[in-house]
């Protein structure tokens, strides 16, 4: 069906009406005319959710995101649907979404876009979509909407991904089932020379990592670590991986003087060397 959208919703330990993504989707949807499908993957094994409207998948264990998004996948390819739209529970949908999704929908958009995303922010700073540097990776705002072929990173939530294009790349990296799947599938697209569209839409985003200390502990972030430098090694090559090296080094001595706990920094100075 063209420009039909199968929308996952992935959930751990939160309710449907704890999460903003849920109660803001369910009133944006009313407002406008788009042809959906909402999915909600739960992947809390101790709690159940029930809705008569929507499919859901109560999951046995925490299958994390590559798992639930390749779930979503599969039934929007079996539906003939073309788009897939990835949600986290902390996102807020903004009034104007839809609108300016129908709008794009509505022009002659290019045949090779298979991304769009808003920009997602949290106290007024930019989260993403980031301009991703071809050395050290480092990253800088996005100052404009529109199409861009640029080495951008964008977060999972309110990625709106083209299906055909996930299925030619062999859909979600389980390798990356949680950490730095964003970073694959921008990519992906990068490498495939495919277009992604910004729209001019901004969207309140609750990310862990912007009050690290309060949300991130060490063994999460030794998780996110090994990730990380697999995706650096594997996707990116040697010399890459060398000024990542470098990157984490920088990253230590940051820690060092703005953490209040020097356990990150140690970590992160002593990564640089198991590697």
């Amino acid at each position: 069906m063209e420009n039909s959208i199968e929308i996952v919703l992935v959930l751990y330990q939160c309710s449907l009406r704890e999460s903003i993504v849920f109660t803001t989707l369910e009133e944006q949807l009313r407002k406008n005319s788009i042809d959906y499908e909402l999915m909600i993957y739960n992947n809390d094994k101790n709690q159940k959710i029930e809705h008569e409207k929507y499919v859901v998948i109560n999951s046995e264990k925490n299958q994390k995101l590559s798992k639930a998004y390749n779930f979503a996948l599969e039934r929007a390819i079996k539906n003939r649907r073309k788009w897939l739209l990835l949600l986290d529970q902390d996102t807020f949908i903004p009034d104007n979404y839809f609108v300016e999704l129908e709008k794009l929908f509505a022009s002659n958009y290019s045949p090779d876009l298979v991304a769009i995303v808003p920009f997602l922010e949290t106290d007024g700073k930019i989260l993403s979509p980031k301009k991703i540097s071809p050395y050290m990776r480092f990253d800088s705002n996005v100052n404009k909407a529109g199409y861009t072929r640029e080495r951008i990173n964008a977060f999972n939530s309110m990625s709106l991904l083209r299906v055909d294009f996930m299925k030619l790349i062999g859909g979600f990296s389980d390798q990356f089932p949680l950490d730095m799947l964003d970073h694959w599938i921008y990519h992906q697209i990068y490498q495939h020379r495919k277009w992604v569209y910004i729209l001019p839409v901004f969207v309140k985003h609750d990310s862990s990592f912007i009050k690290f200390e309060e949300n991130v502990s060490i063994s999460r972030y030794k998780e996110f670590l090994i990730a990380e430098s697999t995706f650096i090694l594997k996707n990116l090559g040697l010399v890459k991986f060398f000024f990542y090296k470098l990157k984490l080094i920088f990253r230590s001595i940051k820690q060092a003087i703005l953490l209040k706990n020097k356990k990150f920094a140690l970590t992160t100075f002593k990564w640089v060397f198991k590697l």
